[in-house]
């Protein structure tokens, strides 16, 4: 799209800037106006000078008197759209910026100088301004004044026909912008703008017109009549691009009314486009009188877009297919004050904004870049040790187990090599010895024994003889191996107390009532694994609660403490040894 349809919409956004006179005094009809109301009100009387200068001033002087410095450069900046490229509102905005410390006002500020010059037609000093600008917010993190002094670059970058860094300018805007919408709508419009013409410049027609049509009913949301006119005359030139000429030429007309009235830009712009379309239907008469009311245009306001040199050269054919020599001088006169107005004046600038932005840009980039292959190869480097000191871990968990499951072989080997009558659980890893749950007690030992104890009890002598016997009958007639038997239910079964019982176990067996009762259950299971191969191929959760366990867990647990190897193994290896 034509360069200067950008310049239409290169300053609307909602970060005005105005200028008051000292002597100005608020009226009491505005008093109690809000800065938004007063510069709604700017804006839709912008065309009548008086009436905007009075908004204008007011805006300024409210600023004032509250010392907020943000509008106060917003008033400055409105004053200056009224004031013929009056220079000294540049001075005015810095005497605000110089008294602050704050960097947000230093980068604001600077901004909006840059807007000055930019629309005062003084290039270079825009361009160093705006860079001024981007450092300072940059500093203070600003992301909404990095997102919008990126944005007028990334313009500047489009006027200089580089539309494809332009585009990714923008679309990064966006990405922001877009979630600030209902807060800045304004700032949204603009840049939704930015990236409309953007795509049309790179050839991307149809999301051109997707963004020019989104825009239009952003515009009517928001009420956004200016901003309106300007997607409405994108989506009509885009219409061009698209070959639909006739919708084209149809809305280009309905808009010429009012840009006589108010934009002689965007006039130009129809007439270039209206003659356009005209020549792609072979028009000649509308083609030629489209053409040169643009050219009368372009030769009073002096816009510029590289369309203009196509067009004028198309024009040259025609006339030297007549003949006509007057003619042809007159356009190739037109033709050399164009290629030097755009591709001349442009050249230095865009090397300009290379040397001054693109560069610090990359630089800025490749450090960016080099941090985070530092970062990179610092986590690489720690993951390699996280990953070597893993490996070591595995490796020696992998030893440590390996040579605990050898130990589990040779126990349960043991275990198996016991005699089937006398278990040796001192040969297994335990002190202890114990007898196969079969072995008879021998009660009168047992009782001579508690005979020279007995000044050390508090059992009577019946009682403790009662105990013995009936857990001698316990162990014979292997009732231990019932399910959920405890101290309690046992003492109870045996018509005593839980004291007297638990003591008997501890003085005869040498153990408290748990181990007694895990140990016959765990001798139980392996002379029973030993003698019945059939239980050999049932679960282990079916062996243990035939051994009386309630669960897999303790009886593993009860298996591995008792005879130091796990049911499993000592299974495996009475497999293997075909016992």
């Amino acid at each position: 799209m034509s360069k200067f349809l950008f310049l239409l919409f290169l300053f609307c956004t909602d970060l005005y800037f105005s200028q008051s006179v000292n002597e100005f005094r608020i009226p009491d009809s505005l008093k109690n106006k809000t800065f938004d109301q007063l510069e709604k009100s700017y804006g839709k009387e912008f065309r009548v000078d008086h009436k905007a200068i009075l908004y204008a001033n007011t805006f300024l002087s409210k600023a004032k008197n509250e010392k907020n410095n943000i509008k106060q450069i917003d008033g400055y900046f409105l004053l200056f759209t009224k004031s013929k490229k009056n220079m000294q509102y540049v001075d005015s905005i810095k005497n605000v910026i110089n008294k602050s410390s704050n960097i947000d006002d230093l980068s604001y500020g600077t901004y909006k100088i840059g807007n000055i010059y930019y629309n005062s037609s003084r290039y270079d000093q825009a361009l160093s301004s705006y860079l001024q600008a981007l450092d300072f917010a940059k500093k203070n993190n600003n992301r909404k004044n990095i997102v919008l002094i990126r944005n007028v670059i990334g313009k500047i970058k489009y006027l200089t026909y580089d539309y494809e860094e332009a585009l990714k300018i923008f679309e990064e805007n966006y990405n922001y912008i877009r979630n600030e919408e209902e807060k800045d709508p304004n700032n949204y419009l603009a840049i939704l703008y930015s990236l409309t013409i953007a795509y049309n410049a790179v050839g991307k027609h149809d999301l051109a017109y997707e963004y020019a049509n989104i825009g239009r009913a952003k515009c009517l949301v928001y009420n956004k009549k200016y901003y309106f006119r300007a997607f409405d005359l994108a989506c009509h030139i885009i219409e061009y691009y698209l070959k639909d000429n006739q919708q084209s030429i149809n809305g280009l007309k309905k808009n010429i009314d009012y840009f006589k009235k108010y934009d002689s830009t965007s006039l130009g712009m129809t007439y270039m486009y209206l003659s356009m379309n005209f020549q792609k239907l072979d028009n000649k008469r509308e083609y030629f009188y489209y053409f040169n009311k643009m050219d009368s245009m372009q030769k009073r306001i002096s816009f510029i877009s590289p369309d203009l040199i196509g067009l004028y050269k198309n024009s040259l054919k025609y006339y030297e297919e007549e003949g006509n020599k007057e003619q042809q001088v007159y356009l190739i006169d037109r033709l050399i004050k164009l290629n030097d107005t755009i591709y001349a004046s442009n050249y230095k600038f865009a090397k300009e904004i290379h040397q001054k932005f693109d560069t610090p840009e990359l630089l800025e980039q490749k450090e960016k870049l080099i941090l985070n292959l530092d970062k990179r190869n610092t986590v690489l480097y720690w993951g390699l040790g996280g990953g070597l000191l893993l490996l070591f871990l595995f490796i020696y968990l992998y030893i440590t187990n390996q040579r605990k499951l050898k130990l589990y072989r040779i126990q349960a080997q043991k275990l198996i090599d016991s005699d089937n009558k006398s278990l040796l659980i001192n040969e297994l890893g335990n002190s202890e010895k114990l007898g196969p749950e079969s072995q008879t007690i021998q009660i009168n030992e047992m009782l001579n024994d508690e005979k020279v104890n007995k000044a050390k009890n508090q059992i009577p002598e019946n009682v403790r003889e009662a105990l013995i016997l009936k857990l001698h009958d316990f162990e014979e007639q292997k009732l231990f191996i019932t399910n959920n038997i405890t101290l309690y239910s046992l003492s109870k079964d045996f018509e005593t107390n839980r004291d007297y019982l638990s003591k008997v176990i501890n003085e005869i067996k040498g153990k408290n009532f748990s181990q007694y009762l895990n140990e016959l259950r765990i001798n139980f299971a392996i002379t029973e694994l030993k003698e019945n191969k059939k239980l050999r191929l049932k679960k282990i959760a079916v062996i243990a609660g035939d051994a009386g366990f309630n669960n897999v867990e303790s009886f593993t647990k009860a298996f591995k403490q008792i005879t130091g190897t796990l049911p499993s193994y000592y299974i495996k290896i009475l497999q293997e040894n075909d016992v």
